[in-house]
């Protein structure tokens, strides 16, 4: 299975490290602690702005995972469209805004657009949990309290190793602009251990000496089910059945489930007596252990393990993230851009990183991570209401046709 969100948060993640590592950075107790209220405050405090960013990452100069988007925040009025491309340029384009209770939302290549209405006790619930700021936390949370207090101790931790780095570039009207450097000798040990550590946990997590993968499983179990039962499906239905259900148009892949759910079950269940995939693990059995890869027609290739596996199909192994932490991991080199105006909002934020990366084979590598966030209309913006285009409203499952059946006369 994809494993798409897991690494763009993980990328984030190591954007934020970053961060951390480039505002302790800071040889000037005031320099350090302007960041710092900035950033806190974006975060726990600010209610209403505008921004734009943008992160991509690179590996020896060929990127891999790129996001461009627009947020606008007023109260709890909130709207977004980001574009995110990944893996041999998949691309996905949503746009989302929630204006009162109700929530808008659509893919750019649907031809519907979703809408939901929360009711009133909902509306009251979230009110009372949820802050009307960019993380969506209450300041008064003890949880949040704690949390805010762990990191600005970690940070100050960090800064206790570095001096000297923090430069004021100068001022652009009100606003003062700041930048930092670090080379690989002024990475504070700590950032490095962690990194190292990361970097080898996402290597032993990506896969076991012992196991079954396949390299299309919907388009397996239907080609399973078509041979063991002589009953072949409608073209209509495999095409439909074999859309991803993380592509951009997921709610229309959800809608069509549901509609067919009754053919689904019919089919899992049938799967299910004949024990189809029992084949395969007693290859594994036979074999006391390895990799068994399922291709699309039924047949199978054995590896003695996974790092045979993954070096013989790169392609079914390209969204694992140790593909590009690699089994270790260190800091190179990184810069901090940022700005911030009279009254101490961040107006500018710019990160870039530069990793070392040693592969399984000691190989290295170098991976590079980008961020760049420009923050407006403090105390101005305004939500807009979502246009939807030419689109159609996503229509209700028809409960009465749920689960037609579409198999052939063999049935």
């Amino acid at each position: 299975m994809k494993k798409r969100n897991r690494i763009t948060v993980c990328l984030v993640a190591g954007v934020l490290i970053l961060a951390v590592s480039a505002g302790a950075a800071f040889g000037s107790v005031s320099g350090y602690s302007t960041y710092k209220e900035a950033v806190k405050a974006l975060a726990l405090k600010t209610d209403n702005v505008t921004m734009q960013g943008s992160m991509k990452a690179t590996l020896d100069g060929k990127e891999f995972v790129s996001m461009t988007g627009e947020m606008a925040i007023d109260g709890k009025n909130k709207s977004s469209h980001v574009i995110s491309s990944e893996f041999g340029g998949q691309k996905e384009e949503r746009y989302d805004t929630i204006i009162g209770n109700t929530e808008t939302w659509f893919n750019a290549d649907s031809k519907y657009y979703n809408e939901y209405t929360y009711d009133n006790d909902q509306t009251a619930e979230d009110s009372n949990n949820l802050s009307n700021n960019l993380l969506g936390v209450s300041a008064d949370d003890e949880m949040s309290k704690r949390m805010v207090n762990f990191m600005e101790i970690a940070a100050d931790t960090v800064m206790g190793d570095l001096k000297n780095n923090f430069v004021q570039l100068g001022k652009d009207g009100d606003k003062t602009q700041y930048q930092i450097e670090i080379s690989k000798d002024q990475v504070p040990s700590l950032v490095n251990a962690g990194l190292s550590l990361f970097a080898y946990s996402m290597t032993a997590d990506e896969g076991t000496d012992w196991g079954v993968y396949y390299e299309d499983y919907r388009a397996s179990m239907l080609n399973a089910y078509e041979k063991l039962s002589g009953n072949k499906l409608s073209e209509e239905f495999r095409n439909g059945y074999l859309r991803e259900d993380d592509t951009a148009d997921s709610a229309a892949y959800d809608a069509w489930c549901d509609q067919n759910e009754k053919q689904i079950q019919k089919i899992v269940e049938y799967l299910s007596e004949k024990d189809w995939e029992r084949q395969y693990y007693d290859q594994l059995d036979q074999k006391q252990g390895g990799i068994v890869f399922v291709k699309t027609d039924g047949t199978s290739v054995y590896y003695k393990d996974y790092k045979s596996y993954a070096k013989a199909n790169p392609k079914m192994v390209e969204d694992e993230l140790s593909s590009y932490t690699g089994q270790d991991m260190v800091l190179k080199t990184a810069q901090c851009k940022f700005g911030v105006d009279k009254n101490g909002n961040l107006t500018n934020n710019t990160l870039t990183a530069t990793f070392t990366t040693t592969d399984q084979d000691g190989k290295n590598h170098e991976l590079v991570v980008t961020a760049d966030v420009t923050l407006s209309n403090y105390g101005t913006t305004t939500v807009q209401k979502l246009d939807t285009g030419d689109r159609t409203k996503m229509p209700e499952p028809d409960a009465e046709n749920s689960g037609d059946v579409v198999y052939s006369d063999n049935d």
